[in-house]
């Protein structure tokens, strides 16, 4: 092998090393990851709050959004602080593209996902008893239309976010926020309840409304 090499090198070959090029990547590969870890823990906890509040009631809307002396359409009926509580995954996807870019912000959104779905399977099925209940399991329909209409919904807002970045700071995370809201709530309420009873579309319209809320608020 020394032979060869010193031949090479009297004939005026050049020798290419592999190892620098591969030593890169995996320096690029381990940034990237060690950049994600902690917007990827935040989103999974995130998602972790939305469920366990998902049974306390948000009562701030009612009479406001439902017809006077009808306590029955009451929005804090279904209605919960979880589903306030949701925006925040969008803030934290708009955070990682605004830092990092679009790229890194579909790597979030992917990562983020795939984590919540392992994390959901261990508690739904006790794969370790330490692990806490897992309360009500909604249906497979309502959900696989949650975790599809949520990824699509931050992709959504990830690509509108990266396409109206401009001189004004507030039109990128609001647009993104606000694409990611109403692209997750059509779609989720749509797959998940359509062919039912009709109260689905006002309870739509209602939580979008919140998500769109907290699209606003959540650009402090």
């Amino acid at each position: 092998m020394i032979g060869q090499v010193s031949r090479l090198a009297a004939e005026g070959g050049v020798i290419v090393s592999h190892a620098a090029p591969r030593a890169r990547w995996m320096t690029r590969a381990l940034g990237a990851i060690a950049r994600l870890t902690i917007p990827v823990l935040a989103t999974v906890v995130t998602l972790a709050f939305a469920w366990a509040l998902r049974t306390t009631p948000l009562i701030l809307l009612d009479g406001i959004l439902s017809p006077p002396g009808r306590p029955d359409l009451y929005p804090s009926n279904w209605l919960s602080i979880g589903h306030a509580i949701v925006p925040v995954v969008f803030l934290l996807t708009n955070l990682v593209n605004r830092r990092y870019g679009e790229h890194y912000a579909i790597a979030h959104i992917l990562a983020s996902w795939t984590c919540a779905a392992l994390l959901a399977f261990a508690l739904m099925y006790r794969l370790d008893p330490s692990l806490p209940p897992a309360g009500d399991v909604p249906s497979l329909r309502v959900a696989a239309a949650f975790l599809g209409s949520l990824m699509i919904g931050q992709l959504a807002g990830a690509f509108v976010f990266d396409r109206t970045r401009g001189v004004l700071w507030w039109h990128a995370p609001l647009y993104g926020a606000l694409t990611a809201s109403f692209a997750s709530m059509f779609l989720f309420y749509a797959i998940a309840y359509a062919g039912g009873d009709w109260i689905w579309l006002n309870h739509m319209a209602v939580d979008a409304g919140v998500k769109a809320a907290m699209s606003f608020a959540l650009l402090v």
